[in-house]
């Protein structure tokens, strides 16, 4: 990774996340320097082993192509580059935080890596030369390709307020000699972020700056996230600053570390320690919530800022599930989570960075890693499934025809790589991976890893895996429409009336009225009820009564938070708006906890406190209950049709590609 600076002012930072055989390179123009000398400098980190887990590389380089006059002058490989190596910063592994998965801490000595100054300089030497495109031949190494994305906020703030210990937001704040301070920085919102700490004098001194999501007691429970008497970091994730006694020290480290609560430790030793400065870097993909929802329900107007908040937490230069224990980017989260970040860009940058990077994975037999980029993938075909559904959304959500009929050719690869696992009736039997669907308790039983519907396991079909299925070649059937390709809308037509009647048969029980999940009919779920009134694999009267099953049976495994996704999109096929609403308790219970973002699962020891698929239900605010929804191929035509339950008004603004669409309703009568 690199930080570009220019006179000792950050221009860069990058490059955006990708993979080996999609490597980004980022472009900028410098405008208005005044004549003279100017310094331009790159600083430069490869930390193998101890970086991110989606961190991934090729080895150390560094790249730089002048435009213009200034390319002989500038252009690494041509100009008299000269490199010194930084010594101040070492990593170090996690020790016992929790946390993996997002890279090591480390310890700085002296000041970081963006003041120190190398002690001696050399020539820098060409690792690769220029690449010779001939006769079709490609270059081992990097490929490059220009990053899709725009750069990351890099906002420097001091948010919040100290609770307990000396107060050092406050500048110039003097830690005596021969002392130890511990301060409780409560942020008052979850943020990802750089530290930042200036110092000075206090030669010996050692500040820990640790991070956590929320404080605890010895127990490690989790309760009131804005509690703090009595509480501490029992399982913290931080890193740790050595003074060595010189004027303006500036210490911060080569990745950004999240959480809800800052705990500083100050131990000086001969030399008392001045805190000139104290604050954090915010970081994350500058996106701001562009949508609005305003109604007469006070727990819809409280819970939509939790939901922004986690949308924005776990969306950097790609999607996360978890910006505190993994940063990893998965299909089935990112479905989701892109779906509600068109309510904050309509661009779509961030979908098609994600859409393209699962695409470059994909597999040789078609199917896409579980988790990308990462040094640790993962296989579940329920996630490949998922990969695909993205592409039908993004064919009716955004414009960019020539991007999405670039991506088709890997679409058709991964449906036709599914169906090699298919059986003599067209539903697939024993599939390869961790065959994941949700984190349904009653599913532990099905396997050791958790997460598997009856049946996933075997050779026998499972409901919700073929439902999964199904769903994926309607959303082939509504890309390649989008593109005009008939010949394989109707192959997938025919597809769709296949797979969809080999479930009817297998799996749909008439005298209950539901969907199984295994062929002998003893189980069933809300996963397999939504995935099939939404894929209307029954209509009419056999629809109304296996939603109203759905709405009233009392032996089905709930879906979690993320699948809500889904059992709320069916609340709303069916109107009824009233079940949405009274089905929020979980979003509640976060604002009674004082949670700043969503949990990752319903319960206040919810490993994670900020996951983004529990940002869903602003999109169902503005797709079910105002419902403004794309009724054509990049949105070219608009339905709108409320829902509003309860609710006596709603004004509202819903974005598109092609502009907003604002409401102003009343009910009465």
């Amino acid at each position: 990774r690199f930080v570009l600076l220019l006179d000792g002012r950050e221009i860069a930072r990058g490059p955006n996340r990708g993979l080996r055989n999609r490597w980004h390179y980022q472009s900028y123009r410098v405008r208005s320097l005044a004549p003279g000398a100017h310094r331009l400098e790159a600083v430069v980190w490869q930390v193998g082993e101890y970086a991110p887990l989606a961190q991934v590389s090729v080895r150390g380089g560094f790249v730089l192509k002048a435009s213009g006059a200034y390319d002989a002058a500038l252009t690494t490989g041509t100009a008299d580059w000269r490199i010194g190596r930084l010594v101040n910063t070492r990593m170090t592994h996690k020790g016992e935080s929790r946390a993996f998965g997002v890279g090591s801490q480390c310890e700085v000595t002296g000041t970081s890596l963006l003041d120190e100054v190398p002690s001696d300089w050399r020539r820098a030497v060409t690792v690769r030369g220029p690449v010779t495109y001939f006769a079709g031949l490609l270059a081992p190494g990097w490929m490059l390709f220009p990053s899709p994305l725009r750069d990351q906020l890099h906002e420097t703030k001091a948010p919040g307020r100290v609770r307990r210990g000396p107060d050092v937001l406050k500048a110039g704040t003097v830690i005596p000699a021969r002392s130890r301070a511990v301060v409780f920085w409560d942020l008052e919102n979850y943020y990802c972020a750089y530290p930042e700490l200036d110092v000075s004098g206090g030669a010996g001194a050692e500040i820990r700056w640790d991070w956590a999501e929320c404080l605890t007691g010895p127990d490690g429970k989790k309760g009131d996230r804005a509690a703090f008497e009595g509480l501490d970091m029992m399982r913290p994730f931080g890193d740790v600053f050595r003074c060595d006694g010189r004027a303006s020290a500036r210490f911060t480290t080569p990745w950004w570390r999240c959480g809800k609560w800052c705990r500083l430790t100050v131990t000086t030793r001969d030399e008392p320690l001045t805190l000139d400065r104290v604050a954090i870097a915010e970081t994350r993909y500058p996106v701001e919530l562009a949508a609005t929802f305003e109604c007469d329900d006070p727990l819809v107007m409280r819970m939509q800022p939790l939901c922004a908040r986690a949308l924005q937490m776990c969306l950097h230069e790609m999607f996360f599930d978890c910006p505190y224990y993994e940063q990893q980017m998965y299909p089935g989260d990112s479905r989701v989570q892109y779906l509600v970040a068109g309510l904050f860009d309509t661009e779509g940058r961030a979908v098609r960075n994600a859409i393209t990077l699962f695409d470059a994975d994909r597999r040789e037999n078609g199917l896409i890693p579980m988790n990308c980029p990462t040094r640790g993938t993962q296989d579940a075909l329920g996630f490949t499934e998922c990969a695909a559904m993205m592409l039908g959304d993004y064919a009716w959500q955004h414009t960019n025809v020539d991007w999405l009929k670039a991506r088709l050719p890997g679409l058709n690869h991964t449906l036709m790589g599914l169906a090699t696992y298919e059986d003599a009736d067209g539903l697939l039997g024993r599939t390869p991976g961790w065959n994941f669907i949700d984190w349904v308790p009653e599913w532990y039983t099905q396997s050791k890893e958790g997460g598997v519907p009856p049946d996933g396991n075997e050779a026998r079909p499972n409901g919700e895996i073929n439902l999964q299925y199904l769903h994926a070649i309607r959303s082939a059937i509504l890309a390649e429409e989008a593109v005009g390709e008939r010949e394989l809308v109707a192959y997938w037509r025919a597809k769709e009336r296949r797979l969809a009647a080999a479930i009817r048969r297998t799996f749909w029980c008439p005298a209950r009225c539901l969907f199984a999940s295994d062929v002998a009919q003893t189980k069933f779920s809300e996963h397999a009820q939504c995935l099939a009134l939404l894929a209307d694999v029954v209509t009419g009267d056999e629809a109304a009564r296996c939603f109203a099953a759905l709405a009233t049976a009392d032996d089905l495994a709930r879906g979690t938070i993320y699948y809500k996704h889904y059992l709320y999109a069916t609340y709303f096929k069916f109107g009824r708006a009233d079940l949405f609403f009274g089905n929020l308790g979980f979003w509640k219970d976060c604002l009674d906890w004082n949670l700043a973002t969503v949990l990752e699962t319903p319960k206040t020891t919810s490993r994670s406190d900020c996951h983004g698929w529990g940002s869903h239900p602003l999109w169902h605010l503005h797709t079910g209950v105002a419902g403004v929804r794309s009724a054509a191929p990049g949105y070219a035509k608009v339905l709108v049709a409320p829902q509003p339950g309860h609710l006596t008004f709603i004004r509202s603004s819903t974005p598109t590609p092609r502009g907003p669409v604002k409401l102003d309703l009343r009910f009465d009568a």
